[in-house]
């Protein structure tokens, strides 16, 4: 794609993470429901959704350390490399202690089964099952900071491919024990086990390519300081998520029932399958684009926003009109007639998503460089918007169909602010950004005409 060995397994590895989510979502939704049903399922996504809270325990600084980490081994700063995986540690731990205790506190009072009408899960299950994935988000924490060492060293394909065999046993432990029947609180349980056993094998793995040294002398308040302001502003973005993801879920099972929240989110989730593809793409550019920054290589960042952009843009437009004409069809045979298809619902998530694909692509180099915190203020600003909006719709016209236009009325405002930004920090003007992106546009079309014409010959 980019002519870029590293790269092209960075998208190999991340496509194949895309299969695996999206065989378990296909997979999933039917089991759910012949097993749990409806009502018993639309619990369990709440449930879920809840524990999204967790994983904002480390307040962005797993991926701000990261970035960090990654600019300083290429330039051989290797003593600055091991304090900022130390402070992170600490940091971590210190949180994960916090909010662990915060949620017992709640639990202990009932707030989460009185506030969210949990009926079908047993209300002494409910406090049990939020322990056991707060222990699943936790493993997950360190795990991903594991990456850090792979994206550094040009191995990050290597730690997706171990982290998609432990993500596989992941699906496959949960669908089974679905299938067996076993009580949620067992189904649970044996998640965190298999997530722990895939930890420690990804640890002793990672110690190939990065020796690890632990102790309280590695930890700087200089550091700490330098990675902590990234690390808030990455913290913007899963609050923002909350808000705009897993806050307008609840709010739907607020006003509407769990019913509503199983029609709006797979809808959604068929859609996403869309921006599930995207992703991919600039998942796999971002060691990428972090390693060319820390090389100070200006003109390199530019090629890659370009075609970053290009590809994205066309494979959303391309599957999005695909989608459009098989949706009902996927939807219907997706979910076995269990859930109706809303096609205005299904629609308006689709307009939104190519827009959403403009901005994302941009923030990508945002992110990847650690200059993305002015914009994580206006993104949760965005979510706010977003949040209220779903609100009022739900109050007043009690539908979850319209709520998509809340999302791409924000997602509008994205593409303005985010491109300006990414322009500023590759020193590039608009002009030459569009005729940038149009020459890989053109490009792209190129090469998949001559795979064309080669194959029909």
């Amino acid at each position: 794609m980019f002519k870029n060995k590293s790269l092209l397994k960075n998208v190999a590895a991340n496509s194949i993470t895309m299969g695996l989510m999206t065989l378990f979502q296909l997979l999933s939704v039917p089991v759910f429901l012949k097993y749990w049903g409806v009502e018993l399922y639309g619990e369990w996504i709440t449930l879920n959704t809840l524990t999204a809270y967790f994983q904002m325990t480390d307040i962005g600084l797993n991926t701000a350390t990261g970035n960090s980490f990654t600019f300083n081994y290429v330039r051989g700063q290797f003593e600055k490399c091991t304090i900022l995986i130390n402070n992170n540690i600490f940091f971590i731990l210190i949180a994960f202690i916090a909010i662990f205790l915060f949620v017992v506190g709640l639990g202990r009072a009932g707030v989460f089964v009185h506030l969210f009408h949990f009926s079908l899960i047993q209300s002494s299950e409910v406090d049990t099952c939020l322990f056991l994935l707060f222990f699943q988000v936790m493993i997950g924490t360190f795990n991903n900071l594991l990456n850090t060492f792979y994206t550094a060293t040009g191995n990050y394909a290597r730690g997706i491919m171990i982290d998609n065999f432990i993500r596989f046993s992941e699906y496959a432990a949960l669908l089974l024990s679905v299938v067996l029947k076993f009580s949620i609180v067992y189904v649970l349980l044996f998640g965190v086990l298999v997530k722990l056993v895939g930890f420690i094998g990804k640890f002793i793995d990672s110690s190939r390519f990065y020796k690890l040294s632990l102790g309280i002398r590695y930890l700087r308040r200089a550091e700490l300081k330098e990675t902590f302001l990234p690390a808030l502003s990455f913290f913007s973005f899963p609050i923002a998520n909350s808000l705009s993801f897993q806050g307008v879920t609840l709010l739907i099972n607020f006003f509407l029932g769990s019913t509503s929240v199983v029609i709006f989110n797979t809808t959604r989730t068929l859609v996403n399958f869309c921006k599930s593809s995207i992703d991919i793409l600039h998942k796999s550019v971002w060691p990428e684009i972090s390693i060319t920054y820390g090389k100070m290589d200006i003109l390199r960042l530019r090629k890659i926003h370009y075609r970053t952009m290009a590809y994205s843009v066309v494979l959303a437009i391309i599957t999005t009109i695909v989608l459009f004409f098989l949706g009902n069809l996927l939807y219907t045979t997706w979910t076995r007639g269990a859930v109706k298809f809303d096609p205005i619902l299904f629609t308006l998530l689709l307009v939104s998503l190519i827009a959403n694909t403009i901005w994302s692509s941009s923030t990508v180099l945002l992110q990847a460089t650690n200059n993305h915190k002015k914009f994580s203020l206006f993104y949760l600003f965005a979510a706010m918007l977003i949040f209220i909006a779903s609100l009022l719709v739900l109050a007043i016209i009690k539908q979850v169909r319209y709520i998509p236009l809340s999302i791409l009325f924000v997602d509008i405002l994205l593409v303005y602010y985010v491109v300006k930004r990414a322009l500023s920090i590759t020193d590039d003007s608009l002009s030459l950004f569009l005729i940038g992106v149009w020459a890989a546009i053109k490009d792209m079309l190129k090469l998949v005409s001559n795979i064309f014409f080669t194959i029909s010959r």
